[in-house]
């Protein structure tokens, strides 16, 4: 069987076995909940307090598997499927980036300096910053 790295919204990478004989993107629901977060319950997905309905439970999972793809769909995550790499990774929620992307507030985030000193873009609160970036790739 194939192997897929899923990467979930936070970042955590796993490592999954693929399971062929449902959807095109399908994982065992114990992995699927190990690399997600995410439960399969009577209600629906749930995760944590936030759960999710399920109309059509039978599009999400079958024969102990939960196709990636639905998943996807239901939670209205954003999503990219690299089969060439066995790479399925998936963002925030589509309305919650939304509301981020309007307020103009960035995110926070820490990196290294030039001198390898760790520092958070929230150490210059109340500040005007300007944000240079490049890459050599």
């Amino acid at each position: 069987m194939d192997q897929i790295l899923v990467i979930n919204s936070e970042g955590f990478v796993s490592s999954n076995t693929v399971i062929g004989n449902f959807g095109s993107m399908s994982i065992a629901i114990s992995d699927f909940e190990m690399a997600t977060g995410w439960n399969l319950k009577p209600q629906g997905l749930c995760r944590g307090e936030m759960c999710v309905s399920v109309l059509k439970p039978e599009n999400l999972a079958s024969n102990g598997a939960i196709n990636l793809v639905e998943f996807v769909r239901l939670t209205d995550q954003n999503y990219i499927h690299d089969a060439d790499h066995g790479v399925f990774a998936f963002g925030e929620n589509a309305f919650n980036r939304s509301l981020q992307m309007t307020s103009l507030d960035a995110p926070d985030f820490t990196l290294p300096d030039i001198h390898g000193k760790q520092v958070s873009f929230s150490d210059f609160n109340r500040r005007k910053r300007l944000l240079l970036a490049w890459s050599s790739w």
